[in-house]
């Protein structure tokens, strides 16, 4: 009989609830991947990796790292953020803190918003998801090159009904990093309402056209990050058709935005004085 406590997925997720407390990532309720901030948890383990460390031989149990996705109002004080972004239709007060070590944020609105509550934040801009075709090279994802011209991502909480006859077309975000840029890859223009679909797309330089799906997502975050990759206007359409004859402005200086993270991740936390 099948042992699911034995199973590699059992261990995964066991794994997962105690890497959370260290390196902080949102889930869903039902445990299931979400692609922006899975990669929280496998960006910093990849930047480890190359430290030879692992999440969970972090040294200071008591505080915890931040990285991807609009996770600011779950931080405490002393918690250390690299690239979080604050969620624009969370209310003030459950942004307790008074007191973080901030590296870098995803942009400008998220470093306002930290300056207005006296909180001391670098001018380093980026969602870390940018380092993703680094640990996950096009080479090996998309061998053969884009197969398709386009490809839509939902928002995780988009009604679905929303894409009904573009069914084909469609990529989950509830899905394993190494799977979902896979699929993501194999088209030549990204339709995206979830962020991190843009964000991924254009890492690997894809056009990407944000979908405003109507998901109930506030704009912030989508300007927080296309204003923290120096761009003040981006497309922004309601019409799936409409995104098809779009061509989107690529991440200026993206290498150097890459490099300015890789500098600022706190690899301290995880190494003995």
């Amino acid at each position: 009989m099948f042992n699911y406590k034995n199973s590699d997925r059992y261990q995964q997720k066991k794994i997962d609830q105690l890497a959370k407390k260290l390196a902080y990532f949102w889930q869903p309720k039902t445990n299931e991947p979400n692609i922006g901030d899975y990669l929280a948890l496998d960006t910093v383990q990849q930047m480890l990796h190359l430290e030879n460390r692992f999440v969970l031989d972090k040294i200071n149990k008591k505080n915890k790292l931040l990285s991807i996705g609009s996770v600011l109002h779950f931080a405490q004080n002393n918690d250390v953020v690299w690239g979080t972004g604050r969620n624009g239709k969370v209310a003030e007060k459950l942004h307790k803190f008074t007191s973080l070590d901030v590296r870098a944020v995803r942009g400008p609105l998220t470093r306002e918003y930290l300056a207005s509550k006296n909180i001391t934040c670098p001018e380093i801009y980026g969602d870390p998801a940018i380092l993703t075709p680094l640990f996950y090279p096009e080479l090996m994802m998309c061998p053969d090159g884009p197969s398709q011209e386009f490809i839509i991502v939902p928002q995780l909480n988009d009604d679905m009904s929303f894409y009904n006859g573009y069914e084909e077309l469609l990529v989950s975000p509830r899905m394993y990093p190494g799977e979902f840029i896979k699929a993501l890859l194999k088209g030549k223009t990204i339709i995206s309402s979830s962020l991190h679909g843009v964000i991924l797309a254009e890492a690997y330089g894809r056009n990407a056209i944000f979908l405003d799906s109507g998901s109930g997502e506030t704009q912030f975050k989508y300007d927080d990050y296309y204003q923290g990759t120096g761009r003040t206007t981006y497309h922004t359409v309601k019409n799936i058709e409409q995104a098809k004859t779009l061509t989107s402005k690529p991440i200026p200086d993206l290498l150097t935005r890459q490099r300015r993270l890789i500098e600022s991740f706190p690899y301290e936390l995880w190494q003995s004085v």
